[in-house]
């Protein structure tokens, strides 16, 4: 007796989801097989035509932060960094908006001598990816009234 109530409590609501949840898999079953939702092959040469693939080559820019220690400064204009430009591929669309990349920041504060730092590279585009590329920076640092440190 527990188990016909089960079934008949809600009897009438069980029954309209059943024909809901019944017409929604024929609907379904019906659009997946239609012309329209088939998969195109696409080779390789229409996924790079359809998206026009490029290369650009961008200049990387050093991020500096903070003050040099006091008796200390980084002589700007001798800053160099290796390589200077770096080849960026990807969808045209995107590369145009890229002007440059850019290294980790450097905080000045931390550096009394010239030195070269390893430092990674960045894209302010979300989309734009660049893995494990680094680069060097040749950070030239002078005492200040005096000869190199």
């Amino acid at each position: 007796m527990r188990l016909l109530d089960i079934v008949f409590h809600n009897f009438w609501t069980k029954l309209i989801s059943l024909i809901l949840a019944i017409a929604t898999w024929f609907y379904v079953f019906d659009v997946i097989n239609t012309e329209s939702f088939t998969q195109k092959k696409e080779t390789g040469e229409d996924f790079f035509e359809k998206y026009k693939f490029t290369v650009k080559e961008v200049p990387v820019k050093p991020i500096f932060t903070g003050r040099s220690p006091e008796g200390y400064r980084v002589v700007f204009e001798d800053v160099k960094v290796k390589p200077s430009h770096i080849s960026i591929f990807g969808p045209e669309r995107i590369l145009e908006n890229v002007d440059e990349l850019k290294t980790d920041r450097i905080d000045l504060g931390e550096y009394t001598r010239s030195t070269t730092l390893q430092l990674g590279v960045h894209s302010d585009m979300r989309s734009l990816r660049i893995e494990k590329k680094i680069v060097k920076v040749d950070l030239p640092v002078v005492k200040v009234g005096g000869g190199e440190g």
